[in-house]
């Protein structure tokens, strides 16, 4: 495997529909290789620090100094002290998630590329893999937040409500950089001291190295930042006019703009109505809110009426009961919305990517259907190492 470029082996060696691993399994040459590739076709590549296993899970050893580590020394006297280390232990659990599709037998006869279409098809799931992995790197919530049927699979319903599974399995670093340093933005607008304000929440001591850091942001939150850029009559102006390719990162902090990032995020949180009290939400304002139970799962059901049973307001971010609807006193409920856009700031080895090497890429048969079965399974995890390295900002402005 020595020498095989990403798309040679996509090509030849991992996803060939007819050239599978024996038993689908991929050897440690060909999973590395698809690793390569999964990374490359996401923003993961030196913006991330990816971590392969083979065990169940994996700990990651955190070694420091703590505390000051010189004393005072006396000419010819023992300074009765010794300084040792600290250590702690990132646990990486992964999950298996798969990729199941069928390929029909007229639909190879009759497309444009024949047979060879199973190839195709097989690269474009395997891209589409790594595309929702990165989409639970970044969003995923083990709350699991409420989301139309009819969005997650085909004919199912409009009106009802289910869990996102997918997005439940895993804490992304947006949920995990909760438990960081906070800042909130209070609806002020992106600028230099939006980005600013988060570099002084974070702690000197990991901002030695700037150029190590990470601007983590929607496409559609920097196209705002390179806007109010593009007002200024100066070079760095023009630059942003231009299309942003030679503006630097705020204080030279490099900025990624991840595509799977919304410009308003999805948000879930699970909070206890008590009474008629009012209830504060994480953020605000709050838009496209949704209520339903707390052990909302796959079964289709119908969220719970604003002004029936409970009120919104929805500038302020509070939720309450109203005391005669169907949501009890005391009851846990799941409430989804979007909220105003957020950004991540940290080093970008801080964002701890675990791909399993155990990778099967399976075919099969069903000769009554008249369909090739195939089925992409894999086992990943998001963590990050340090959480006082990272700073997350929300209820970040959406005007210029």
């Amino acid at each position: 495997m020595a020498g095989i470029s990403n798309e040679e082996l996509v090509q030849k060696a991992t996803i060939v529909a007819d050239d599978l691993a024996a038993a689908g399994k991929l050897n440690p040459a060909q999973s590395d290789k698809f690793i390569d590739y999964v990374i490359e076709e996401t923003i993961l590549k030196d913006n991330a620090r990816t971590v392969r296993f083979r065990n169940e899970s994996l700990d990651i050893d955190k070694i420091g100094v703590g505390k000051r580590a010189a004393v005072p020394k006396a000419e010819a006297a023992d300074p009765q002290v010794r300084r040792g280390i600290s250590t702690s232990k990132v646990t990486l659990t992964p999950s298996e998630i798969m990729v199941p599709f069928e390929i029909g037998d007229n639909f190879k006869e009759i497309n444009i590329e024949g047979e060879n279409v199973s190839d195709t098809i097989v690269r474009l799931m395997a891209t589409s893999l790594a595309n929702d992995m990165e989409e639970l790197y970044i969003n995923g919530n083990t709350l699991g937040p409420a989301a139309l049927e009819g969005d997650l699979i085909d004919n199912g319903s409009s009106t009802q409500y289910v869990k996102d599974t997918y997005l439940a399995l895993q804490n992304g670093w947006f949920t995990l950089a909760e438990g960081g340093n906070i800042v909130d933005a209070l609806g002020q607008n992106i600028g230099l001291s939006i980005f600013s304000q988060a570099i002084r929440a974070m702690p000197t001591k990991f901002r030695r190295n700037m150029a190590n850091l990470r601007w983590i942001l929607s496409p559609d939150l920097w196209q705002l930042y390179l806007e109010k850029l593009s007002t200024r009559a100066t070079m760095l102006g023009d630059d942003a006019a231009r299309g942003g390719g030679g503006v630097p990162g705020p204080f030279g902090i490099t900025a990624v703009p991840v595509p799977l990032l919304p410009f308003q995020p999805t948000v879930v949180e699970h909070v206890v109505l008590n009474g008629t009290t009012a209830v504060s939400l994480k953020n605000a304002p709050v838009t496209n809110v949704v209520v339903t139970p707390n052990t909302l799962a796959g079964t289709p059901t119908t969220p719970y009426v604003v002004t029936t049973d409970y009120t919104l307001d929805a500038a302020a971010g509070t939720i309450a009961r109203t005391g005669g609807g169907a949501i009890g006193d005391g009851d846990t409920v799941k409430v989804t919305y979007q909220a105003n856009p957020q950004l991540l700031l940290t080093h970008f080895s801080n964002l701890i990517v675990g791909i399993g090497r155990d990778i099967r890429i399976e075919k099969d048969r069903d000769i009554y259907k008249g369909v090739d079965q195939y089925a992409i399974t894999a086992k990943i995890a998001a963590q990050t190492e340090e959480l006082t390295a990272i700073v997350k900002v929300r209820n970040i402005g959406t005007g210029v």
